[in-house]
């Protein structure tokens, strides 16, 4: 039987427990730059409460970046002091953590919002510079790892996408070109850094000509054989491919794609009972799980949970925080 509660390996990684923080946004600093005490208390509750994995809030690598206001920021002049002593809290808890990066617009000097049929070839060795750089400060930082957000709408999972992706040379066409991009900034970081590299990808969308589960896992396999250390999964929608809210929306997919791969696979998508998710673990595939929001409403559940050997999450999936991009609750404060 599985447990969330269960000592495991996450690939390179020792995790103490199945679960995955994943952050969200960061509004809590000062001068909209460097960390509140409120940050580190945020980061010591969680990471004393019995997490496996963390994931921090989003960096945007611009500050013209259309969330950038709402993100962690990495060019700051205190951002590796600041940020070794978050990455020491999770280290002194016996818990490693990743730096997420995603950004949803990408300026190539001649265009602020430059998408992925108007990059040239140039833009594009641009564009893989500045995540690849974005890595050795997170690594300089203390961080375990990078978890590039290839899913949701932002940048990197648009130029997967083969709706939004017409390009007809070598970074266009077939899943392998549109997944190019990414490949490549993955052999770099792997290459010249000891870092776990996780990406965030969408298993499918609904839009015409858009992602489908079995692209979506092409592309898993793509990532997997540029290096990619780990796997998850979020969305941009979850709507119309589910089972009339009676299985979990993921659960159709997540089993032929951890199948595929053989890189750890992390579910993600509103799962906020110890029940619920020990039945995933026990019904399905699936080894680890991801949860924001709780995390919001309460840095420290797990803790009861652990104690209690139950829980639900206090968070009621509102969505508030994330719909005004806040990193506190309005509810639970």
């Amino acid at each position: 039987m599985k447990d969330i509660f269960d000592e495991c390996r996450f690939g390179d990684l020792d995790l103490k427990s199945r679960i995955v923080r994943t952050g969200t946004w960061e509004t809590e600093t000062e001068e909209g730059r460097f960390l509140s005490p409120a940050i580190f208390d945020r980061y010591e509750r969680i990471a004393s409460s019995g997490v496996g994995l963390i994931v921090s809030e989003i960096f945007a690598m611009d500050y013209k970046d259309r969330f950038s206001e709402y993100s962690s920021n990495l060019d700051y002049r205190g951002f590796i002091k600041d940020y070794r002593m978050i990455t020491d809290i999770c280290h002194n808890n016996d818990v490693p953590i990743l730096g997420q990066l995603a950004f949803f617009y990408y300026d190539d000097g001649d265009n602020q919002k430059a998408e992925a049929n108007d990059l040239t070839l140039e833009g594009i060795r641009k564009l893989q510079a500045e995540v690849i750089v974005a890595a050795k400060k997170f690594s300089f930082a203390g961080f375990d790892g990078i978890q590039i957000n290839m899913g949701n709408n932002f940048y990197l999972a648009r130029f997967m996408n083969p709706y939004f992706n017409q390009r007809t040379d070598d970074y266009g066409g077939n899943t392998e070109n549109r997944v190019r991009i990414s490949s490549e900034i993955i052999k770099v970081i792997k290459k010249t850094m000891d870092m776990h590299v996780s990406c965030r990808i969408n298993p499918w969308d609904v839009r015409k000509g858009g992602m489908t589960a079995d692209e979506s896992i092409a592309i898993a396999r793509e990532l997997e054989k540029a290096g990619a250390d780990s796997i998850q999964l979020t969305a941009r929608t979850i709507s119309q491919i589910y089972d009339k809210g009676v299985k979990h929306p993921f659960l159709v997919y997540v089993d032929d794609l951890i199948d595929a791969v053989d890189i750890p696979v992390v579910l993600g998508g509103s799962l906020r009972e110890m029940a619920k998710i020990n039945d995933v673990l026990n019904n399905s595939k699936v080894e680890f799980v991801s949860m924001s929001k709780p995390f919001v409403a309460q840095a420290d559940f797990l803790a009861d949970w652990k104690r209690d050997g139950e829980g639900t999450a206090i968070c009621y999936s509102c969505n508030n925080c994330y719909s005004k991009k806040t990193s506190t609750c309005f509810k639970h404060g």
